[in-house]
C-alpha cells in the first residue's frame, strides 16, 4: 500500500484494512493488491495514457498480466488500484464542502476497483448488472454505506 501524494498518508492504514476485508468477503486468499493514492494531476495523466480521457478520475484498476511468468510464491499479485481520494465523498465531507454529494465514498471505490481486478466490468449492460449486484452484496456484508 503506497501513498504517492503525501497528503493522503492518513488514509494508508484504513485503505489497506478495507482491501483485506474486501478480499475476505470475496473469499480470495493468498492474493496481493497494490493500492496507490494519487491526486487529480497524477490521475489525469494515467487516465489520458491508459484510457484516452483527458480528465481526472476516481479509481483505475490494472490487472497483473496473465501471461507474466511468476516465481513460485505463496501470495499472488493480482494487480494495482490507483485511487484518487480527492474525487471521493469522504474527502469533501471532511472539509465541510457541499461537493461530497457529487462523489462516491472511498470504500465503494475500493470495492469497485477490486472487482475489476477479478474480471468484473460495467461496459456491457449485463456485465454492469452483475458488477453492481456484487458491489451491493460486498457493501452489505461489510456494512459499507455510500
Amino acid at each position: 500500500m503506497q501513498s504517492i501524494d503525501k497528503k493522503f498518508e492518513a488514509l494508508r492504514r484504513p485503505v489497506q484494512q478495507k482491501v483485506l476485508a474486501i478480499l475476505a468477503a470475496l473469499k480470495k486468499e493468498n492474493v496481493s493488491i497494490d493500492v496507490l493514492l494519487l491526486g487529480n494531476r497524477q490521475m489525469r495523466t494515467l487516465n489520458r495514457l491508459y484510457r484516452g480521457k483527458d480528465s481526472s478520475t476516481n479509481v483505475l484498476s490494472f490487472e497483473e498480466p496473465k501471461q507474466f511468468v511468476y516465481p513460485k510464491e505463496e501470495i499472488r499479485r493480482k494487480g494495482e488500484i490507483y485511487l484518487n481520494p480527492e474525487m471521493s465523498s469522504d474527502w469533501w465531507t471532511k472539509r465541510n464542502k457541499k461537493k461530497s454529494a457529487e462523489f462516491l465514498g472511498i470504500d465503494f471505490l475500493l470495492v469497485h476497483g477490486v472487482l475489476h481486478l477479478f474480471g468484473f466490468d460495467h461496459i456491457v449492460g449485463t456485465d454492469a448488472v452483475k458488477m453492481e449486484r456484487k458491489e451491493t452484496a460486498i457493501m452489505k456484508l461489510l456494512e459499507i454505506k455510500n
